[in-house]
């Protein structure tokens, strides 16, 4: 049987991907016609069969999670020295990227591939590869009856075999609430790396400028259309309960005054999960904006 490319196939059927929705559609598309709808965790191995694509080749990878090196026949290649999980969203992120190689890629000068930039188009791929694995549906019920928190991430995690990162960032992206997610990490400013000295450089007349000492900063952050924005290299307070969980190295929550926006404080509640990689210690944190009802909302579901 002739392999059947995913990508043409939904274009083929539902017309040009030209908007947001019309991309994240690609991912309840490609799990129906697998035969995969209300499954989890989802079998990308039973899509790859159902095209009659080849199977992903595993191998070590330089600073890179996965290829599309042919994205006619669907040959992809997988970073054999990633998790097994980080692996399956790869797999799942590529799988996106061949609907976006059968779109148009130039829009006048610039090379656009459906129209979007690279950057958007990459944040659609995981988009797309996140409700490929964690069926968008399947998440929205799982909030009505557990709402947003990081135990019912762990439960997603389980059911769907992601990370737990890629659960607590589908659940906060699906939130009805201003839920978001920050990756926190122990560095200086770019500003502050900036104006540091080189280990190279002699002072002749005067001591070298030393860079300030090292707060926790957001590394990344992503949420729920109504999230409010966070600033990247924002720190965070050394009394606020994020701080405290990298400090202890144990979990912390709560609910506390804090500012993002260099405008004005506002309420929280956050959980903060402390772990360590090469060597390092990070914080990710669930947070919810809190308006005047979402207190009462937490202590009644806690």
């Amino acid at each position: 049987m002739t392999s059947v490319h995913p990508g043409r196939l939904f274009v083929q059927k539902h017309g040009k991907a030209e908007a947001y929705e019309d991309v994240l559609a690609y991912a309840d598309f490609l799990r129906a016609e697998a035969g995969l709808d209300d499954v989890v965790p989802v079998d990308l191995y039973a899509i790859l069969d159902h095209f009659q694509l080849p199977q992903p080749q595993s191998l070590p990878l330089s600073n890179q999670q996965a290829l599309l090196i042919d994205s006619e026949c669907g040959t992809i290649l997988i970073n054999s020295e990633d998790p097994a999980q980080r692996q399956r969203f790869s797999l799942a992120h590529e799988l996106a990227e061949m609907l976006f190689s059968v779109l148009p890629q130039w829009t006048g000068l610039l090379r656009l591939p459906g129209g979007f930039r690279e950057r958007t188009k990459e944040k659609l791929c995981d988009c797309v590869a996140a409700n490929l694995l964690m069926p968008s549906n399947y998440v929205q019920q799982l909030i009505q009856q557990h709402n947003v928190s990081l135990e019912c991430a762990k439960f997603l995690s389980d059911k769907c075999d992601v990370s737990l990162t890629a659960a607590l960032v589908q659940l906060a992206r699906l939130s009805p609430r201003r839920h978001f997610i920050v990756l926190w990490r122990m560095k200086n400013k770019p500003a502050e790396i900036k104006k540091a000295p080189r280990p190279e450089q002699m002072a002749l007349f005067q001591m070298p400028d030393i860079p300030p000492p090292r707060k926790l900063r957001v590394e990344w952050s992503i949420g729920s259309p109504d999230a409010p924005f966070i600033p990247k290299d924002k720190s965070t307070e050394d009394s606020s309960f994020i701080f405290t969980a990298w400090k202890t190295n144990s979990f912390s929550f709560g609910k506390e005054r804090m500012t993002f926006d260099n405008r004005s404080a506002a309420w929280f509640y956050s959980e903060n999960m402390p772990f360590e990689s090469d060597g390092e210690r990070f914080v990710i944190s669930l947070i919810e904006r809190l308006g005047q009802n979402s207190l009462c909302c937490i202590l009644e579901k806690r």
